[in-house]
């Protein structure tokens, strides 16, 4: 049995990890957010060191990649600065370190599926910030980390879904006819709840290195919002339009899109499925 402690608990990964850990012997420390702060990566140091944990979970993050891009000083303190202290401490205290980043370190060089043997290169604030958190990673915890990449993360259910699948679906039951959804931007999907399946069998087989866990394939908003379409069985007319329609701060690389060389090696790990199968699975739990 570890000591696992887990930031970010409330967030949409971070509440299917909570349910994933909940079915194991571990012993679960959720950090108090009054005392556990991004924006003050000492004190965060100082309380993963009061905890001393065999394993952190580190979910937490500024992910609002527009807010990041109009206030790179937050982006850097709390993706990058928070996650070196995080780190350091890791080290200090002898705990293997768990670091979700993103898809988004990718996409500046114009390539259309990036693997784990790619460079990265963000086109934003946002994707600069996580790739700095993952390079303190690296150096602080050279031999006791795991980095996970993630793609367009889904999940979070009726009640909890706030994101790009979550509205598209509501505005379906609400019975609107016509969408509008980006196809010139590409990435890659992530279900939330079959990552935290893997983060919890990452942590009993004590994995490490850097790895891309997304859907097979790399798709577009607007072939997302047709799929949801065709799942709900509503007339619902889907046009694809430009990125350039819903003009944003921050830029977004014509493709995230991400493929593993080394997930589907690890043939005991819980794997993703393909982008279609994980979506559709995904949405028929709100209808």
């Amino acid at each position: 049995m570890a000591k696992v402690l887990i930031t970010g608990a409330t967030g949409m990964l971070g509440v299917y990890v909570c349910q994933a850990m909940s079915k194991t012997t571990h012993d679960i420390i959720l950090v108090d957010r009054s005392k556990f702060d991004l924006s003050n990566p000492e004190a965060a140091f100082d309380y993963i060191m009061a905890e001393r944990p065999d394993c952190i979970l580190h979910l937490a993050a500024e992910t609002d990649v527009d807010l990041c891009e109009r206030d790179p000083q937050r982006a850097g303190i709390r993706n990058h600065l928070a996650t070196a202290s995080i780190a350091k401490a890791a080290e200090k205290c002898g705990a293997w370190l768990l670091y979700v980043s993103t898809s988004n370190v990718f996409g500046q060089n114009g390539t259309f599926e990036h693997n784990e043997l790619d460079l990265p290169a963000p086109a934003n604030y946002y994707g600069r910030s996580k790739f700095m958190g993952e390079q303190a990673v690296r150096s602080y915890c050279p031999q006791n980390h795991l980095i996970v990449r993630a793609g367009w993360m889904i999940g979070g259910g009726s009640n909890g879904d706030h994101k790009f699948v979550g509205k598209l679906i509501q505005q379906i039951t609400n019975g609107t006819t016509e969408l509008k959804a980006v196809g010139d931007k590409f990435g890659s999907i992530t279900r939330a709840s079959s990552l935290s399946d893997f983060i919890v069998w990452a942590i009993d087989t004590a994995c490490v290195g850097t790895l891309h866990y997304a859907s097979e394939g790399t798709i577009t908003r607007f072939n997302i919002a047709q799929t949801i379409a065709e799942i709900a069985g509503k007339a619902v007319s889907v046009t694809a339009v430009k990125s350039s329609d819903f003009p944003l701060s921050a830029p977004r690389p014509f493709s995230e899109g991400m493929r593993s060389i080394y997930t589907p090696l690890m043939t005991s790990a819980p794997q993703p499925g393909n982008w279609r199968d994980d979506l559709t699975n995904y949405v028929t739990t709100f209808l």
